[in-house]
């Protein structure tokens, strides 16, 4: 009995944990560029129950009846992040971008490097290209990109172009999950080399892949599933207290 108010109890903080990640999906359903976060239950090992009943030989000689086996409980074995693409909204802003394949390479005010896929770009008080956060947009050579005041063109590869001349190459780069990190809702920081992607789309935005009727039905399913854990270890405590009590009783 102690093993099923076990059992339950991680049920619980597993549901718990999970109810977290589906709210903060939830909530970035709108944000641009953002990647869902999956989580990923695991069992805890199975117990070998068995019995030792008295034979007709000496104390210490024992059989063991086998009884079969218990699980111990779930738990959260890992947090991970779902990098598949989200819908691509036309905008038909110049300076909307998005790639199906790979992250832009920014840089913050502070000098830290991330990696992202918000496209939402724009031009700063100096004429350099700066995402919706203030951070820097980088070409290929790491360099911050200053866009003339006339119109500009981006194509597939990341050619920024104006008036038919060459004003930067943006730089866009793809990785593989294990290298990148979260680092805000639609920023990553990359861990080791990443290798230069494309796929380049001027006027359009890549919306979250967070699909808000798939996060609310696994909402509902894990509060169901907390709630159904909570009942059985509020059972599984009053079965321990009358038990106690007639325990008790007896020894009058």
């Amino acid at each position: 009995m102690i093993k099923g108010l076990y059992s339950a109890f991680t049920a619980m903080d597993a549901a718990w944990r999970y109810q977290d990640v589906l709210a903060n999906n939830i909530a970035n359903a709108n944000t641009a560029g953002y990647k869902r976060e999956i989580a990923a239950k695991q069992s805890f090992a199975d117990v070998l129950i068995s019995q030792q009943a008295g034979v007709p030989a000496p104390l210490p000689s024992r059989i063991d009846a086998i009884v079969g086996q218990i699980g111990t409980g779930s738990f959260i074995a890992e947090f991970s992040t779902d990098f598949s693409s989200g819908p691509l909204q036309q905008t038909g802003n110049e300076l909307d971008l998005a790639t199906d394949r790979g992250f832009f390479a920014v840089e913050a005010p502070g000098g830290e490097l991330f990696y992202t896929r918000d496209g939402r770009f724009g031009r700063d008080a100096n004429g350099d290209l700066v995402t919706s956060h203030g951070y820097y947009v980088l070409d290929v050579a790491g360099g911050r990109i200053n866009l003339p005041a006339g119109a500009v063109e981006v194509d597939s590869d990341g050619v920024i172009t104006s008036g038919g001349a060459f004003v930067a190459q943006l730089q866009v780069m793809d990785f593989t999950p294990a290298q990148l990190t979260r680092s805000g809702e639609a920023y990553f920081v990359a861990d080791g080399q990443g290798v230069p992607a494309g796929g380049v789309r001027q006027g359009f935005i890549e919306r979250s892949n967070s699909n808000l009727v798939e996060e609310m039905t696994s909402m509902l399913t894990v509060q169901r599933a907390y709630q159904a854990n909570q009942t059985v270890l509020s059972t599984l405590d009053n079965t321990l207290d009358q038990a106690a009590s007639q325990l008790g009783s007896w020894g009058r």
